[in-house]
C-alpha cells in the first residue's frame, strides 16, 4: 500500500461521477481495497483543487498511474528547484527517496514553493501565480502572506489570488459544492486522530509532535508549538521587511515550524536552506548536520531509527544560526545589508 493509492482512489471516484465520494471514508476505502487490503486508514484529506492534479493519473491502472505520477512530479521537482540548488544536491535530500517510494506530493509542493519563493522579489506576479497553486496544500502557504505583505510585494498577492481563485472556481464547476463540503467534513477526522494519539508522533515534523513523542501534555505541547510558530512568523516578517539575503531560506525553514500537521515527506522544503548554506564552504558541516536531521526520520521507516522526528530541529538549527549571524553583525558573504523599501517598491 502506498500513499498514492489514496490519490488514485479519489481520482477513480471523480472519474466515476462522484467527486464528493473522495471524502467519504467508506466509499474511498472500498476503491482502495479493490487494489489491495491494508490495516488502518488512508483517506483523501486534500482540497478539491488537488483533484485537478491527481484525477488524470487515475485514467491509468493503479501501478501505471503510480509510476506516471512519480515520474511527472519528480521531473517537476528537478525543473522547479534547479535555481535554488544544484541537481545532485536536490537528489541527495533524504525525503526524495520517501516521496518516490510512497508517491506523495512532496515533489510537487516543494517544487512550487521553491520556484515561487525564489522569484518573489524579481517577478512578484509570476511568483505569486506559482505559489497560488499551493492551494492544493494550504498549510505550506501559511507564511507566504507574511513575507509578501512585509516586503510590500502587492503584485504577488494578485498573482496568488488569480491562480488560487481559478483553481477553486474550476474545481467548483467540475466537482460541485459537495466536494468542498466533503473536504470540510473530513478535517475533524484528522484532528481527532491526533488528539487520540492514533498516529506515530515521529511521522510528524512539528514541535508539537516532537514534544508529544516524549509524552508532554497535549496542552503544554500546543502552547510551546504556538510560541515557536509565533517566533517563526516574527523572524519571517523581519527578514522580508528588511530584505535580508537569507529571507527565502528563512521562509522555507520557518514554514515547517508553523503547522502542527506536516509529515516527513514535506521536509523537502529544507533543500532551500541547504542550498543557501552550500554556497558557503564554511557551512559544509552544518549542511551535513541538516542532512542527518532530515535523514533520521526516513531511517525510521526502515527500522533503523526509533527516536523522535528531527526535522523540526533542522529548521530550528538553520533559523538559530541565521539569528546568531545577525546578532554578530552578519557574516561576510552570507548576509547582505538591509535594503530600504523605498527603493524596492
Amino acid at each position: 500500500m502506498t500513499d498514492y493509492l489514496s490519490y488514485w482512489a479519489a481520482g477513480k471516484l471523480t472519474l466515476g461521477g462522484d467527486p464528493a465520494a473522495a471524502y467519504d471514508v467508506a466509499k474511498h476505502r472500498a476503491v482502495e481495497f479493490s487494489v489491495t487490503e491494508f490495516k488502518g486508514l488512508n483517506p483523501f484529506p486534500y482540497p478539491p483543487p488537488f483533484l485537478l492534479f491527481v484525477t488524470p493519473f487515475s485514467l491509468l491502472p493503479y501501478m501505471w498511474g503510480f509510476a506516471a505520477w512519480a515520474v511527472v512530479t519528480f521531473a517537476a521537482y528537478l525543473l522547479l528547484t534547479r535555481r535554488a540548488i544544484e541537481t545532485p544536491y536536490a537528489l541527495a535530500h533524504p525525503s526524495v527517496l520517501m516521496n518516490g517510494l510512497i508517491g506523495q506530493n512532496g515533489f510537487l509542493t516543494a517544487g512550487l514553493f521553491t520556484a515561487g519563493s525564489g522569484m518573489l522579489r524579481e517577478r512578484p506576479f509570476l511568483a505569486g501565480a506559482i505559489l497560488g497553486c499551493l492551494v492544493i496544500k494550504p498549510q505550506l502557504a501559511l507564511l507566504l502572506p507574511v513575507a509578501v505583505i512585509a516586503a510590500r510585494l502587492w503584485p504577488a498577492i494578485a498573482g496568488a489570488l488569480a491562480t488560487a481563485g481559478a483553481l477553486g472556481l474550476v474545481s467548483l464547476a467540475l466537482f460541485g459544492a459537495g466536494a468542498f463540503i466533503g473536504f470540510w467534513n473530513i478535517l475533524p477526522l484528522y484532528t481527532e486522530l491526533m488528539r487520540q494519539d492514533k498516529w506515530p508522533w515521529n511521522e510528524f515534523i512539528s514541535v508539537f509532535a516532537f514534544l508529544r513523542y516524549f509524552g508532554v501534555d497535549q496542552t503544554v505541547a500546543l502552547a510551546v508549538h504556538a510560541v515557536v510558530a509565533a517566533a517563526a512568523v516574527a523572524l519571517t516578517w523581519l527578514a522580508w521587511s528588511r530584505n535580508w539575503k537569507d529571507q527565502v531560506p528563512i521562509l522555507a525553514a520557518a514554514t515547517l515550524l508553523v503547522p502542527p500537521y506536516l509529515l516527513t515527506y514535506d521536509a523537502l522544503l529544507m533543500i532551500i536552506p541547504m542550498g543557501f548554506w552550500l554556497k558557503d564552504r564554511e557551512r559544509a558541516r552544518l549542511v551535513g548536520l541538516l542532512w542527518l536531521l532530515c535523514f533520521l526520520p526516513i531511517a525510521f521507516y526502515f527500522n533503523l531509527y526509533r527516536g523522535p522526528n528531527t526535522v523540526p530541529l533542522a529548521a530550528l538549527l538553520f533559523l538559530g544560526v541565521c539569528v546568531a549571524d545577525r546578532l554578530r553583525g552578519g557574516r561576510k558573504g552570507l548576509v547582505a545589508a538591509d535594503v530600504d523599501h523605498a527603493h524596492l517598491v
